[in-house]
């Protein structure tokens, strides 16, 4: 399949900060308080407890490495497979982790992948890939408020031993 179709058929939307593309599919009417969540910037709106999105990417780009506050469970639903860069937050008993996102369980592709809040997070299709349709649940729901773009600096800082996965999945 190509991907416009896909673009087209999800009406998805270019992600101008991060890239590739997205579409929303859901936001909880159910809403939490910031008092009720420790460690998230404090908004007066209510959050949403739950919201998803389509996410894609294709062979022009790649998802800058970014991180939210909040928990996130990507899901795979189809193309090619991606590789993944978590870089985890201090304390964590990981440092980073280099995983592939798939389907292909038989070559050890893993099509759900939990995303802790507060880790950095970067894809790029694997090489020869044409394209992958994701799926994103966050818990509580997006807020731009939560989102943030990492600066390659100081990611090259902190993880070193990721510096050219970093130089790859970040802008200028």
């Amino acid at each position: 399949m190509e991907s416009q179709i896909i673009i087209d058929w999800f009406k998805l939307q270019p992600n101008t900060q991060e890239g590739g593309y997205f579409a929303g599919t859901y936001t909880s009417a159910i809403g939490i308080s910031s008092k009720d969540l420790p460690g998230f910037k404090p908004i007066k709106e209510m959050r949403p407890i739950c919201s998803a999105i389509y996410y894609f990417l294709d062979n022009n780009g790649f998802s800058a490495i970014h991180k939210v506050t909040g928990d996130m469970l990507y899901h795979f639903y189809s193309g090619d497979p991606v590789q993944m860069l978590l870089l985890y937050p201090e304390n964590s008993p990981n440092q980073s982790e280099v995983c592939i996102f798939s389907n292909d369980i038989a070559s050890g592709g893993s099509p759900m992948k939990l995303i802790p809040g507060g880790t950095w997070l970067g894809s790029r299709l694997t090489p020869g890939g044409n394209y992958a349709l994701m799926g994103v649940t966050m818990s509580p729901g997006f807020n731009p408020n939560d989102y943030t773009i990492a600066r390659r600096d100081d990611l090259i800082k902190q993880y070193p031993e990721q510096e050219a996965l970093i130089q790859d999945l970040t802008r200028g």
